[in-house]
C-alpha cells in the first residue's frame, strides 16, 4: 500500500469485501483553477460516507477527498472498519465452542462420529456456506460485509459470530479466572497432578 488516504480507503473497503466500485469519485476544476474531488462511498448495509477535497492535481484532490471520507468513517462509522486481529480471536473462541458442542453432544455417540461431524461442520467451505445463507436471509450482523470476501474470511466471521451469540449462554462471567489454574498447571515445567 502506498500510504496515501485513497489507498487506505480502498484497503478498508477490501477488508470488508467491497470492490473499489463502492467508492465513486467525481472531479471538476474550481474557479481558482484547483482540482476538486468528491468521493461517495456506498457500503453494503446502505450507509454512505462522503468526502470532498482540493489539490493542484486530480490525484491530490482524490487523496484529499479520500482523507475526508476516511476521517468521517473513523469518527462516525467505526464499526465499518474491520479489525481482523480481533475477529480472529473471537473466531478461535467460536471454534472452541463448536468443538465443545460436538464433543458434549449426546446425539453423537462414538468418538469417531464426533470427529467426522466436527470435520464437516468446522470446514471453511461449510462455514462459508453458512455465511452465505445468513447473509441471504438478511442477518443484521452480516449487513456491512460485501460480496468479495473469500471462503476463509467468511468462515472466520461465522466462527466469530458463534462466539458473540453463544458466549454468554455457555461461559460464566468468571470463566477465565476459573480456567487459570488449568492453564498454569499445563504451562509449568513440572506438571503437577490436578
Amino acid at each position: 500500500m502506498n500510504g496515501n488516504a485513497k489507498n487506505l480507503l480502498l484497503d478498508l473497503l477490501k477488508n470488508i469485501g467491497c470492490s473499489e466500485d463502492c467508492a465513486t469519485f467525481q472531479s471538476k476544476i474550481s474557479p481558482s483553477g484547483l482540482h476538486q474531488s468528491t468521493v461517495v462511498v456506498s457500503f453494503p448495509d446502505g450507509r454512505k460516507v462522503q468526502g470532498t477535497g482540493e489539490g493542484g492535481r486530480k490525484s491530490d484532490a482524490d487523496i484529499s477527498a479520500s482523507q475526508a471520507a476516511v476521517d468521517q468513517l473513523f469518527y462516525e462509522h467505526l464499526d465499518l472498519v474491520a479489525d481482523w486481529d480481533e475477529i480472529k480471536v473471537k473466531a478461535q473462541a467460536g471454534d472452541a465452542l463448536i468443538k465443545l458442542g460436538i464433543y458434549l453432544s449426546a446425539d453423537i455417540k462414538s468418538a469417531s462420529d464426533k470427529s467426522k461431524q466436527l470435520q464437516r461442520l468446522e470446514s471453511n467451505l461449510h462455514l462459508a456456506q453458512v455465511f452465505d445463507q445468513w447473509k441471504a436471509q438478511g442477518d443484521p450482523d452480516l449487513a456491512m460485509w460485501g460480496a468479495n470476501l473469500g471462503e476463509e474470511r467468511k468462515a472466520t466471521l461465522v466462527e466469530a459470530l458463534i462466539w458473540q451469540r453463544f458466549e454468554m449462554k455457555v461461559i460464566t462471567p468468571d470463566a477465565s479466572e476459573q480456567l487459570r489454574p488449568l492453564i498454569e498447571i499445563l504451562a509449568t515445567e513440572q506438571v503437577k497432578p490436578l
